[in-house]
């Protein structure tokens, strides 16, 4: 990728595709950046914690440079659209959570509706576009208050992420993790295998 193309490009060519939940995180993203006064990473210089598994995740990735393979994005299994960003130069955090909204804005609503099907007409896909494009209008431009919550809070920074051997599960073969590895008398054990 690119490092000088403007963050909503980077997301889109980050994800694959264009959609609702990634421009939620385009503006998460673009919000922490501002917010913190933060530079993309780099080395580990941020920290983000996801509470999600949903599309707005790659926005993060792409915009902020947070990944897994830097140890620097975790995750959290809480199924809710909940994003920390730290900086372990400023150290700062903040916290970023969508507003509840009990009733979807129609477009959304269709949308999700035309996105699920397997095959759309060709009136269907276009409208389907149409409503990208209406959906996409409204959350680019939605002021962020409207559609996030955001608090300051104490930053939960681990140390940079270790460098661990790999030994071999002595039930699969597969490699493992030594901490991740539990030891049967002698032998390790992978997760899978215990």
């Amino acid at each position: 990728m690119c490092s000088n193309m403007p963050p909503l490009e980077l997301a889109i060519q980050f994800h694959g595709h264009i959609c609702p939940g990634l421009l939620m995180g385009v503006r998460v993203a673009e919000f922490a950046r501002d917010y913190l006064d933060i530079s993309p990473d780099r080395d580990e210089e941020l920290l983000a914690i996801v509470e999600t598994d949903s599309c707005g995740v790659d926005a993060i990735q792409a915009i902020l440079g947070c990944t897994f393979g830097k140890g620097n994005l975790k995750f959290r299994d809480f199924g809710k659209s909940v994003y920390t960003i730290a900086s372990r130069e400023k150290n700062r955090a903040v916290r970023i959570a969508q507003k509840y909204q009990p009733h979807p804005h129609p477009d959304n609503a269709r949308f999700r509706e035309l996105n699920l099907r397997k095959e759309l007409t060709e009136a269907e896909a276009a409208e389907k576009e149409e409503l990208l494009g209406s959906i996409f209008e409204r959350l680019m431009t939605m002021p962020f208050a409207e559609m996030f919550d955001w608090r300051e809070v104490e930053p939960e920074i681990p140390a940079k992420a270790s460098i661990f051997p790999t030994v071999q599960c002595s039930v699969c073969g597969e490699g493992v993790m030594e901490p991740r590895a539990c030891l049967n008398g002698q032998l390790y054990v992978c997760p899978d295998c215990v």
